[in-house]
């Protein structure tokens, strides 16, 4: 029995330790981007900033840097919509849950401001990321379960529109308020709470929720 047990701990450190790593590798990158530019950054560059080796990057990310920003992402996702603690949401009110949000995300794109500019001038000026994105595949599993989480709750209504459909065009509307704000400073025209209150029309209307 004793030796079992030691092998379950050894398994769960072997975890701690990926998953540290793996964090590790995710934070070296967003540093660089901020200081560098995404253009400027190389798999060597993450590797020394993350105290890892480049192949330990390559076998975590096989596609390089764009998989490890794609990877930060869902993180991102994960945390904010909260999709890995249903326990914790209240499904009867989705308005209530999408103002906290898209309060988050506005706290987040503040508290990660250099990072987000840095993003933004890479996909105006570098092809190269453009172009990964283009590839990418928005209709996967991963944004399939999104999009089903999203139906989940009570009144939202979306008919037989595809739940993937509205999932993307809820962040382009989204998505697109909050960069027109860090562009233009449309926080200086309307108030930050007036944004929100914006945001909120809209997703609630892109998922056609209906209050019981």
């Amino acid at each position: 029995m004793p030796a079992k047990k030691t092998v379950q701990d050894d398994q769960k450190s072997v975890k701690r330790d990926k998953k540290a790593k793996i964090i590790s590798i995710q934070d070296a990158t967003c540093m660089l981007i901020e200081t560098k530019g995404y253009e400027n950054v190389t798999i060597r560059d993450i590797a020394e900033a993350g105290g890892v080796s480049i192949g330990l990057i390559y076998k975590y990310f096989p596609g390089g840097k764009f998989d490890i920003l794609k990877e930060i992402g869902y993180r991102y996702t994960d945390e904010l919509l909260m999709t890995k603690q249903p326990e914790n949401i209240d499904f009867n009110d989705f308005p209530g849950y999408m103002r906290n949000v898209i309060e988050n995300m506005q706290q987040y794109t503040k508290d990660n401001i250099s990072l987000t500019k840095a993003l933004i001038m890479t996909a105006l000026l570098d092809s190269e990321i453009v172009e990964e994105v283009k590839n990418m595949d928005f209709k996967n599993e991963y944004y399939k379960a999104v999009s089903e989480f999203f139906c989940r709750f009570n009144g939202v209504e979306i008919g037989n529109k595809d739940p993937l459909d509205v999932l993307m065009n809820w962040g382009i509307a989204v998505k697109g308020i909050i960069f027109c704000d860090i562009i233009y400073s449309l926080s200086t025209i309307k108030s930050e709470e007036s944004l929100i209150d914006l945001m909120v029309d809209v997703s609630l209307k892109i998922w056609g929720y209906k209050e019981a």
